[in-house]
């Protein structure tokens, strides 16, 4: 039997005597044995060819497209856009991938791979969504519907953010966050429209949270959008930095404005969330006193540009106003929310759907968003026009 003596730096020999006298010396130990007495002895190398720790490890290797991606096949073909998920849904049972996350607040993330089906501009206009019902199969060349989920863990799902941004020249990831009344399927749907009507060079992640997908349901919204504000919190500050984007957008509709505020609350002075991209707030239902006096601070410092797109003929909003008693960031007309370190759009001459509260599907729309998104513009880069208040204060108007 060979024995070995450990090998120990200085530093630890001087604190072993150190202790040792400390505590009156401690028994005598043996003599040591000379190397003629079957012990092996090795001698430590000196501290010059000792390796010395990895104080640079190599950088992650970033890879990008040479040409920005545009979905040109949409002219002509029907097209799968991939979409990421994350989601405070409970996953249920059922065929059709875009009914397999419910309306219950499971109350922690959860992650899908997914691809929803975009049929051709010949088939549907620009911002149109020509949604299935209920059936079991629907017709991809002519509705637009999620045709496949893999669910996933965490790290398969970064992984897939990863080698999705690998395809893409811009490295940007968006995030969409949904609003009140929107089933999952409804959701993921609306986010691909997006990506296909902007042309939009990036990776696509929906942030999905369980509104119940129901005009009686508000008030249950409301309260469970902010809870998953936490949950947003940890996609945009832990998880997706990680796969080293170039920027990260996040857009927040109508309600989920809500759950982008309520995440923005919890962030403190020594927070290590990331500096996001552009932050769009597209009809927002929250409080615009507290948004102005809690969250917007917060927003300038963590973001290169904010911007909000108000209405003064959203009737959604007007009811939101009525119920909760306070006007709503969204609201347009004489006390449209205009406040420094934003740009603040009114969009009252757009034309959405029935209730005003949607504007995603108009031309001019897209085009000013795909502007501030993709090209990041000023408002006095796009076709704006300037209104200058009384109060020196200005804000933007479509032409």
């Amino acid at each position: 039997m060979v024995g070995v003596i450990p090998r120990l730096r200085p530093s630890a020999v001087v604190a072993i005597a150190l202790l040792a006298f400390a505590c009156g010396g401690g028994p005598k130990a043996d003599p040591a044995p000379s190397p003629g007495e079957g012990v092996t002895m090795i001698t430590p190398p000196p501290e010059s060819l000792r390796a010395a720790p990895d104080l640079f490890p190599p950088a992650p290797v970033i890879v990008r497209a040479e040409r920005p991606r545009a979905w040109d096949d949409l002219d002509t073909n029907t097209v799968r856009l991939p979409i990421l998920v994350a989601t405070t849904r409970r996953a249920v049972a059922a065929e059709r991938p875009g009914f397999r996350f419910g309306t219950t607040d499971a109350n922690d993330l959860s992650w899908g791979l997914s691809q929803v089906t975009v049929p051709s501009y010949r088939v549907r206009a620009e911002g149109e969504i020509p949604l299935p019902g209920s059936e079991a199969d629907p017709d991809p060349s002519r509705l637009m519907f999620m045709n496949s989920l893999i669910p996933a863990d965490s790290n398969r799902f970064l992984q897939r953010v990863s080698d999705d941004l690998s395809r893409t020249k811009s490295r940007d990831i968006l995030v969409f966050v949904h609003g009140y009344n929107s089933s999952f399927e409804e959701a993921a749907v609306r986010l691909a429209q997006l990506v296909a009507d902007m042309g939009y060079d990036g990776t696509a992640v929906l942030f999905s949270w369980p509104s119940a997908g129901a005009l009686s349901g508000y008030v249950r919204d409301q309260q469970t959008a902010r809870n998953a504000g936490w949950h947003l919190l940890r996609l945009l500050r832990d998880q997706l930095p990680r796969t080293n984007p170039d920027r990260i957008h996040v857009i927040a509709h109508s309600m989920g404005s809500e759950v982008l505020s309520k995440a923005l609350s919890l962030i403190d002075r020594g927070d290590s969330l990331p500096q996001l991209g552009q932050v769009v707030f597209a009809a927002p239902d929250v409080d615009a006193r507290i948004f102005g006096r809690e969250i917007l601070p917060t927003l300038r410092q963590r973001a290169q540009g904010v911007t909000l797109y108000a209405s003064s003929e959203d009737e959604a909003l007007r009811a939101s106003r009525v119920l909760n008693g306070v006007w709503r960031l969204g609201l347009g007309g004489d006390s449209l929310s205009v406040f420094d370190g934003m740009t603040t759009v009114d969009a009252t001459r757009v034309r959405g759907d029935v209730l005003g509260h949607t504007l995603f599907g108009n031309a001019a729309l897209l085009s000013d968003l795909f502007a501030v998104l993709t090209e990041g513009r000023k408002p006095n880069e796009r076709r704006l026009l300037q209104v200058r208040r009384a109060d020196g204060s200005v804000y933007w108007r479509f032409r």
